[in-house]
């Protein structure tokens, strides 16, 4: 509970004093009825001269607003720009979101003698009506302190993205594997929102419905394969984003280093946030089915904690057998088996148990079996590289061409997701016990000309299935459902492989701006979208980046620096193609500035050398607004949102976003210290006279991002 703070009256004015004399003594009263009788007081702004007081600053708020030449904007008044009236009001920045309220340790100020202060402000802060002499301006003691010296500034939520509902602002899809674990868990809420409709058969958000879509209408092979699959990607993210509104589907990397492209099977296989799992609140329900011994049951709570992780429902099963000495076999209606996928379901609802990845008939390797290879960074590159949208996406109707993209890696990846159930049994059965470490048997063919029948059949053996039912998920099919297109969407890992192939066509995008499809007003069923309208993904209010940081700031008062605390980067993160500092909904600044930037080195200023300096970053250049030319409201901040019907275009006073590049300082600290796992961002404002400026720049926030 908050401690409540005493408040001091309001003291009748006396006749013969000034205002000026009357504010000194009121927070001089204030101030004094926070000091414990003996104690030491220090010198205080309103103790000083009238000029000093009026340039007085606290962590970069201007005390007292600077007086604005006549305008025919009519703003806001100077005492509520004053940073003192907002302190002692308790209003952003000083509402205890940034700061806390005036006075600090003291008595809250009564609201008539704040009054009294606001409009002596107002009135041109007068010293004397009587003509009384300022005090000496030399035994000034006034401290302007800076925001650094307060505190840096936080990342919101260690890896969190900033989402903002406004123009000029892209949601982040983001890389699978740099995503920070709460942010995981809050995708798999939303995975299990829509899992939870599919009772509801005639809501359309719900999973079966969604998946039914790919099952009926996906393009494959010409050139609506990539925008047909960025409207479904978008659409499926939109039903998320109904029950978890920041969500966005995330990006798979396959390239990724611990992925060993070169050697996959001896590589991580599929993303962590998408292995098996048992997490500890489920053990207590797969208990009462499989009533473990002492010895199992402890067996298994080591599972949890550490989380141990595993890539297929035969790698669990096996290690059930070997590790935790449980006897359960393959069969569909072993209710040991039922009930332990059960609790990998409640444990991870992005694990999916018709999944068998890397697995492959008779141990072959996806080169051995398919007669694929995982796709490399070689080969992305190899395909980023061309340079017409037919080789690259697919040609059309008239030029009939499948593109690479579509290919390999697109196909590979759903064959390596899916891969083939190590304990299927031609025709339609199953092991009788897992074979755990021993190699399996290729299934045997079916006589004559039946076994190629029977293998085209079996990516499309879809009829009389009930998708996404319990009993579904219990089944033994020979491929896993991603191996299919016909069923590959029932699988959630379907969305972050697609995420990362419209990510690779965003990209291949900014390498050949003018390269298109050809028929770009064809309709892409079942929606309303033309090729054309998913051309341009900004539209569609998204980006890409490895991973993001943002570090909230506020509009509501002025700074003259940012210093940002060291920001955690790993292995993973490290690996990133660019960075990016990015300045979030900045106003029209009253005078044009520069803002220098600097990685790792938080004590910089205005006379911090640049040239040579491996920290310095880069610089951006803000032109100011200038002399006012309007009527009343001309320089107000528009808002957020126009009003209801209002159609025109948005307003010339709209704040603005600035990016700097940061890649070559940011590389090459990397470069010097191998062992760099934290970046520090520093922003100066820089006046034209080459000074800082401390109470010029306002800014929603900063933010750091990294790019693929």
């Amino acid at each position: 509970m908050a401690r409540k703070r005493s408040v001091v009256k309001a003291a009748p004015t006396p006749g013969p004093k000034t205002r000026y004399a009357r504010v000194k003594e009121i927070l001089g009263a204030s101030a004094q009825a926070g000091i414990k009788p003996g104690s030491s007081t220090t010198a205080r702004f309103w103790d000083a001269s009238l000029e000093d007081f009026k340039k007085a600053s606290i962590y970069g708020v201007r005390l007292i607003a600077p007086e604005q030449p006549a305008s025919c904007c009519a703003g806001e008044s100077r005492s509520a720009s004053s940073g003192l009236i907002k302190a002692l009001r308790g209003e952003a920045p000083f509402d205890g979101s940034r700061f806390p309220p005036l006075p600090w340790g003291g008595a809250a100020v009564a609201k008539a003698d704040i009054q009294l202060i606001a409009d002596w402000i107002d009135d041109g802060c007068p010293e004397d009506e009587r003509g009384n002499m300022p005090l000496d301006a030399a035994k000034s003691d006034i401290v302007h302190a800076q925001v650094i010296d307060l505190a840096e500034f936080e990342v919101r939520n260690a890896g969190a993205r900033r989402y903002a509902y406004r123009d000029g602002e892209p949601r982040q899809r983001a890389n699978l594997d740099c995503l920070s674990e709460p942010e995981v868990d809050e995708l798999r809420a939303a995975f299990r929102a829509i899992y939870d409709l599919d009772g509801r058969e005639e809501d359309r958000r719900n999973y079966n419905n969604q998946a039914l879509i790919h099952q009926n209408h996906c393009q494959h092979g010409w050139e609506r394969f990539l925008p047909w699959h960025r409207a479904y990607l978008y659409e499926f993210e939109q039903n998320l984003q109904d029950f978890k509104k920041d969500i966005m589907v995330p990006y798979w990397d396959w390239t990724m280093p611990h992925y060993k492209p070169h050697q996959p099977d001896k590589g991580c296989i599929i993303p962590q946030a998408f292995q098996a799992f048992l997490a500890p609140d489920v053990l207590d329900d797969m208990f009462t089915v499989l009533k473990p011994t002492q010895a199992q049951a402890k067996a298994f709570r080591a599972m949890t904690e550490p989380r141990m992780y595993f890539v297929s429902q035969q790698a669990f099963f096996c290690h059930v057998i070997d590790k935790v000495g449980y006897h359960v076999t393959p069969s569909p209606t072993d209710p040991n088996r039922q009930a332990m996928i059960d609790a990998l379901l409640a444990s991870n609802p992005l694990w999916y148990p018709l999944r068998y990845p890397a697995q492959y008939d008779g141990n072959q390797t996806i080169n051995q079996r398919i007669h694929y290879h995982y796709p490399t960074a070689e080969d992305i590159e190899q395909i980023l590289s061309l340079n017409n949208f037919r080789d690259f996406g697919g040609g059309n109707v008239y030029n009939a061409s499948f593109g690479f993209l579509d290919q390999n890696p697109h196909n590979t990846m759903h064959i390596w997701t899916g891969g083939q159930n190590p304990e299927f049994k031609a025709p339609n059965s199953f092991a009788s016990a897992y074979a755990c470490g021993k190699p399996m048997p290729d299934n045997p063919e079916l006589p004559g000309g039946q076994a190629l029948a029977e293998r085209r059949n079996l990516m499309v053996m879809v009829k009389d299935r009930k998708f996404h039912s319990r009993k579904d998920m219990y089944s033994q099919p020979h491929l896993g459902d991603m191996f299919s297109n016909l069923t590959a969407s029932y699988d959630p890992i379907f969305w972050p492989v697609h995420a990362n192939v419209d990510r690779l066509w965003w990209e291949w995008q900014m390498r050949n701006p003018t390269g298109a499809p050809y028929d770009l007003d064809s309709v892409l069923s079942p929606w309303s979208y033309t090729i054309r309208d998913m051309l341009d993904v900004s539209r569609f209010g998204y980006e890409y980046v490895r991973c993001s940081f943002f570090m909230p700031v506020g509009m509501e008062a002025p700074i003259g620096r940012f210093v940002s605390k060291p920001i955690k980067i790993n292995e993973r993160t490290k690996k990133f193609k660019k960075a990016e500092i990015r300045m979030h909904w900045v106003p029209q600044l009253a005078r044009s500035c520069f803002v220098r930037a600097f990685v790792n080195q938080p004590g910089a200023n205005a006379n911090t050398e640049i040239r040579d300096n491996p920290n310095y970053a880069g610089y951006l250049a803000i032109f100011g607004h200038g002399e006012c030319y309007g009527g009343p409201g001309h320089c107000d901040l528009p808002p957020a949102r126009a009003r209801p019907f209002d159609q025109r275009p948005r307003s010339h006073n709209m704040p603005r976003n600035h990016r700097l590049d940061v890649t070559k300082a940011v590389q090459r600290l990397m470069d010097r210290d191998k062992k760099l796992d934290e970046l520090q961002i520093t922003l100066l404002v820089i006046g034209v006279d080459y000074r800082e400026e401390n109470d010029l720049l306002r800014l929603e926030g900063v933010s750091l991002n990294l790019l693929d």
